[in-house]
């Protein structure tokens, strides 16, 4: 029942039930006649969902969003370099610093993700985002996902060529007898990422069961650093056939007569593969880059070809030998046989050798 106060304002007072939560809050309202009364009751009991929401500029949730990933979810510093990047070059000069999170319209990100050129870059900002405001929903600070109203982009991926045999005896001929010649040999024969090869020390290659345990990954960050490897599936043992078990234990002995003659001892606690400027340091991600980089223009080279071909060119060596598609994914470290196949394995004239025989075989059977 309204009572009368003092300063000849009616008093009230409204239980209405926090849709996010299901909470009770119970709301006083106030007003000078008990029309008005009733007519404030009215819009308590009508209030939208918006009302019950924090109250958040998208600037400081961003900020917000990437110390969560990093104090929480423990994500490593390259992938939340990669994540500021994106928010500071592409999203965040595009929003009014003073716009609140849930006024953030599709259209704003529409706009944002037309203007980046690259495929990739678009497709991984619209991942970055859909993710922003997943956590944005949960945390109560807007009430519909803008995210939900926008496709996914596009992305055509361009997969790398894989390494002939005569592309590989040329590259072998210009590296000969140097550290790289060594490297290019054992990424053939595992398949292994550019990041988990120079994160290799010599305590993980076991020389009598002839494998190596992959287990950690040099990374961009603000700086190059070496963590986890690229995802669960990638910390993994590989095996290693006899002729990359030679190449190993070859670079070895001339990697320890080089430093020995600096007056320094090989331990197994160093790097397998060292700086071409300090043989102390370890290899970096730029520098085989650059290093394969160099060695395409000098050969002339495909455009299409990168130090990643002879993972993918391992693959399909392993697919051409009709060896099973879950072995290969196992290998590589990937999370899916599909991914392993479509995205890894080329069509080569070899894997078409001895199909027309077992036809032969079938259409006997259907004979008359």
């Amino acid at each position: 029942m309204p009572t009368k106060r003092k300063d000849g304002r009616y008093q009230s007072s409204v239980t209405v039930e926090n849709p996010i939560t299901g909470e009770k809050v119970k709301r006083y309202i106030y007003a000078y006649s008990l029309r008005d009364l009733e007519a404030e009751r009215r819009c308590v009991l009508a209030a939208n969902f918006s009302d019950f929401l924090l109250v958040d500029t998208f600037h400081n949730f961003a900020e917000t969003f990437l110390q969560t990933k990093r104090d929480v979810d423990k994500l490593e510093e390259s992938m939340l370099t990669t994540y500021h990047r994106f928010l500071s070059q592409y999203v965040l000069p595009a929003i009014p610093e003073s716009m609140k999170i849930n006024d953030i319209k599709p259209a704003l990100i529409k706009r944002i993700l037309s203007d980046i050129k690259k495929d990739r870059t678009r497709q991984a900002i619209y991942t970055l985002l859909q993710s922003m405001f997943k956590a944005a929903k949960f945390e109560q600070l807007v009430e519909n996902n803008p995210m939900e109203f926008i496709r996914k982009p596009k992305h055509t991926t361009t997969a790398a060529r894989i390494v002939t045999p005569e592309i590989y005896h040329a590259i072998m001929n210009e590296v000969r007898g140097s550290q790289i010649e060594h490297l290019f040999k054992f990424a053939w024969s595992t398949g292994l990422r550019r990041g988990e090869i120079i994160a290799l020390r010599w305590s993980d290659f076991d020389v009598d069961a002839a494998l190596v345990h992959v287990t950690k990954a040099r990374k961009r960050g603000r700086e190059e650093c070496e963590g986890t490897p690229k995802t669960a599936y990638s910390t993994r043992t590989v095996t290693l056939s006899p002729t990359t078990v030679q190449n190993l234990l070859a670079w070895k002995r001339k990697l320890a007569e080089r430093l020995f003659q600096q007056g320094i001892r090989l331990t197994k606690k160093d790097y397998i593969f060292r700086s071409l400027r300090d043989e102390t340091q370890p290899m970096t991600l730029t520098a085989v880059t650059h290093i394969f980089a160099d060695l395409k223009k000098r050969l002339h080279l495909p455009a299409d070809l990168r130090f990643h071909s002879f993972r993918h060119t391992h693959a399909t060596l392993l697919a051409e030998q009709e060896i099973s598609a879950k072995k290969i994914q196992v290998r590589l470290g990937h999370s899916s046989v599909a991914f392993t196949m479509d995205r890894y394995v080329h069509n080569t004239t070899q894997m078409q050798e001895g199909i027309t025989k077992k036809i032969v075989k079938c259409e006997e059977k259907y004979s008359e």
